[in-house]
């Protein structure tokens, strides 16, 4: 397999057929043809879909195309760093956390004007798992869940990579004016309480935790509302009287919730707690960017947890 190949993929995918990929590229739409089925054959199974209308990705094809756009990023990348620069890189993957942002917009705004680049990358904890084991980011930051700890971690384990563990987040109930718990002067609540109202459940990240899980085994919600994103799941639990679920840091509810006039309650009984942390692969030697925002990660997380 070339690099050049994989170029290609990428060519023939956004341009949508052989011929038209083969002008971009200026090469013969044979040579091209040639070089694809190369590919599927290395591979070992068809990566597209050939119609008269042009060419279309097969599942496996989706998942070698992303990966080619990795593979391709990095390697533009490379061509186009100094040579000869003794310029700090930060490249982190992470699951979505406020405190990794609020981290890493703290060491841009150090490194404004040094030769320093940066590189966030939000995504899914397998996602994470796959860039830090590949050496696509040098670390992740990632949050485990009690119910699924034991897979994740064996799913580092396997991946040749060390959780290093950052702060426990508890859970933590959402109300909006409309609840009449909202009314109430209290920190805390339990879930029979909220057993009587709808839960607001946010797959916005397949995978990650979304509200739902806690009730299993234990309370049963009156009925469920599903959304793809937190902006609505604040509309609706700031609208009405139901409730979300989730691990948000004070910090995030400073800056999300209480700008919808919601109530941030901790969930005294939650069956599930997570830990926040960051991997790497074992034996790996931190970067000096890397440690650095780590470090403004750890003071971060102890401002929290006060």
């Amino acid at each position: 397999m070339k690099i050049e190949q994989l170029q290609q993929l990428l060519a023939v995918v956004e341009e949508g057929s052989m011929n038209e990929a083969a002008q971009k590229l200026y090469v013969a739409r044979s040579s091209l043809s040639t070089s694809m089925k190369n590919l599927e054959t290395e591979l070992g199974a068809p990566i597209f879909e050939r119609t008269t209308r042009g060419v279309m990705l097969t599942a496996f094809g989706r998942d070698v195309y992303h990966q080619a756009q990795d593979i391709c990023q990095r390697f533009a990348y490379l061509q186009n760093a100094p040579k000869t620069s003794k310029a700090e890189h930060l490249s982190v993957s992470s699951m979505y956390c406020s405190l990794a942002n609020d981290a890493f917009v703290e060491m841009f705004t150090r490194h404004y004007d040094d030769e320093f680049t940066c590189n966030l990358e939000e995504c899914m904890l397998f996602d994470v798992i796959r860039k830090v084991s590949t050496g696509l980011t040098e670390i992740g930051v990632v949050t485990i869940f009690s119910d699924g700890e034991a897979l994740a971690l064996r799913k580092l384990e396997d991946a040749g990579l060390e959780f290093n563990l950052i702060l426990r987040r508890p859970l933590h109930a959402i109300i909006g004016p409309q609840n009449p718990l909202y009314h109430e002067e209290r920190e805390s609540v339990t879930l029979e309480e909220l057993r009587e109202f709808p839960c607001v459940i946010n797959y916005a990240f397949p995978g990650d935790f979304s509200g739902e899980r806690i009730w299993e085994g234990g309370a049963r919600r009156n009925a469920e509302v599903l959304v793809s994103d937190l902006g609505s799941a604040l509309q609706i639990v700031s609208r009405t009287g139901a409730v979300a679920i989730d691990t948000y840091d004070a910090e995030t509810y400073r800056t999300f919730y209480a700008a919808n006039d919601c109530k941030y309650l901790a969930l005294k009984d939650a069956p599930i707690d997570c830990k926040l942390g960051w991997v790497m692969p074992k034996n790996h030697t931190l970067s000096q960017a890397c440690g650095e925002f780590l470090e403004i990660l750890r003071e971060k997380a102890e401002l929290t947890a006060r």
